[in-house]
C-alpha cells in the first residue's frame, strides 16, 4: 500500500474511485465530485491524500482551505472531505492514516482549526476530531398564507445586478456570527456554482429599491432546505422582509425547478429545515406570522483545533494551559462557542 498525494494526471482515477459513493438525488459520485475538482478554485493535487494498491486508488481525503469567522476574526482552516474507501479494503485503518496525514499537512500549512460534517461521528471522534452540535428549525407555514408587505418587493437573484449587494449583506449578516466562511470573489463565484443540488433558489427582498434581506435554498435527500441566508440589520431589523422571504420560499407553484420528479410542489413545499442561524428577531417575526418550528438537533459538523498557541495569538486571548485534547477543547469551546455556531449549507464540501 501507498500513501501519497494525487499526481496531476490522475484526477479521471480519483473520480472512479468516488463513483462508488452512493449518493442521494440521483448524482452520480464522479459528476457530483467533479465540480470540486473544476469549480472550486482551492483545489490543488497536494490538498488529495490517495493511498494506491496495486496500480489503483482505493481510498482519498481532500483538504479544502477555507477561512472561518471567529470572534469576527478570520482563521485559516482545513476543511476535510471527500473521504472514501474501497469496501473491500475498509477497516484496514487506511483512511485513518490518510485523515492523519492531511492533518499533519494543515499544520504545515498554517491551518489552526479543522472542519468536517460527518454521519460517523465516533470515527472521526477517535481521530480527534469533536462533535459542535447545532439545533436547526424544521419550518411549516401557516394555514393562512402570510402576504407580503406592500413596500417589499421579491425578485429572483440577478448575478449581474445584485451580487455586489448581496456581498454587503453576507459580510455583515455572516460575519458577525462564528464559524461562518468567508468568501473573497473567487469564494463567491465558486459558492454560487457549488451550493445547487444542482439547482438552487436565491430569492432577494428589495424595499426602495434597495436589497435588504436574501435567502437561498436547495434539495437533499428530496427535502428542501436552506442553505443561506442573510438581512440587514438595519434597514430589516425586525427580520420582517428575511420572513417573506422564508414564507415565498415556502409557497408551492407550477414547474418547480427544486420538487423531485414525482413530487407535487404543494407536498414538497409544505416545510423546510432552516439553518441555525441564531436570528432572535427572524424566529419572533416567523412566529408571529403563525409558522411553526420544530428544533432539531444536528452534531453532524465536527471541528478539531491544530493548533491552540497560534489561534489564541490570532484572537488575542489567553493560549490555553499545556494539556491533552481535554483542554484544548474546553480552549476551542471558550472562543468558538457551540451554542453561536453558524455554518451554511451553500459552503458545503
Amino acid at each position: 500500500m501507498k500513501i501519497r498525494i494525487l499526481e496531476r494526471m490522475e484526477h479521471a482515477a480519483l473520480l472512479e474511485l468516488l463513483d462508488g459513493w452512493e449518493l442521494s438525488d440521483g448524482w452520480r459520485g464522479r459528476d457530483f465530485f467533479r465540480r470540486y475538482l473544476v469549480e472550486d478554485p482551492s483545489f490543488e493535487e497536494r490538498n488529495v491524500w490517495v493511498a494506491e494498491e496495486a496500480g489503483r486508488l482505493v481510498s482519498c481525503v481532500q483538504i479544502f482551505p477555507r477561512e472561518l469567522c471567529v470572534a469576527g476574526v478570520a482563521v485559516p482552516t482545513g476543511g476535510i472531505g471527500s473521504v472514501f474507501t474501497l469496501p473491500e479494503v475498509r477497516n484496514s485503518g487506511i483512511a485513518a492514516t490518510l485523515l492523519g496525514c492531511a492533518v499533519d499537512a494543515m499544520r504545515e500549512r498554517g491551518m489552526e482549526l479543522s472542519l468536517l460534517f460527518a454521519a460517523r461521528l465516533a470515527f472521526y471522534g477517535r481521530l480527534g476530531w469533536t462533535s459542535w452540535p447545532c439545533t436547526r428549525a424544521l419550518l411549516r407555514a401557516p394555514a393562512t398564507p402570510r402576504s407580503t408587505p406592500g413596500d417589499i418587493q421579491i425578485v429572483p437573484f440577478d448575478p449581474t445586478r445584485d451580487l455586489p449587494e448581496v456581498v454587503a449583506l453576507h459580510a455583515a449578516y455572516s460575519g458577525a456570527r462564528t464559524g461562518t466562511t468567508v468568501r473573497d470573489t473567487s469564494g463567491w463565484q465558486a459558492s454560487l456554482r457549488l451550493a445547487g443540488n444542482p439547482r438552487e433558489e436565491f430569492l432577494i427582498a428589495r424595499r426602495k429599491g434597495r436589497a435588504v434581506a436574501y435567502l437561498r435554498a436547495t434539495v437533499l435527500s428530496s427535502f428542501l432546505m436552506l442553505s443561506e441566508l442573510g438581512r440587514d440589520a438595519v434597514a430589516d431589523p425586525a427580520a420582517e422582509a428575511l420572513a417573506t422571504l422564508v414564507a415565498a420560499t415556502l409557497e408551492p407553484r407550477a414547474g418547480d425547478l427544486l420538487a423531485p420528479p414525482g413530487k407535487p410542489s404543494e407536498e414538497f413545499r409544505s416545510q423546510l429545515l432552516a439553518p441555525a442561524a441564531h436570528d432572535p428577531e427572524l424566529d419572533r417575526a416567523l412566529a408571529e406570522s403563525g409558522f411553526s418550528a420544530l428544533p432539531l438537533p444536528d452534531p453532524s459538523a465536527m471541528l478539531r483545533c491544530l493548533a491552540p498557541a497560534a489561534l489564541a495569538r490570532r484572537l488575542g486571548v489567553p493560549a490555553p494551559a499545556a494539556g491533552g485534547r481535554e483542554v484544548v477543547e474546553a480552549f476551542l469551546r471558550s472562543v468558538l462557542p457551540a451554542e453561536r455556531f453558524t455554518t451554511w449549507l451553500a459552503d458545503r464540501f
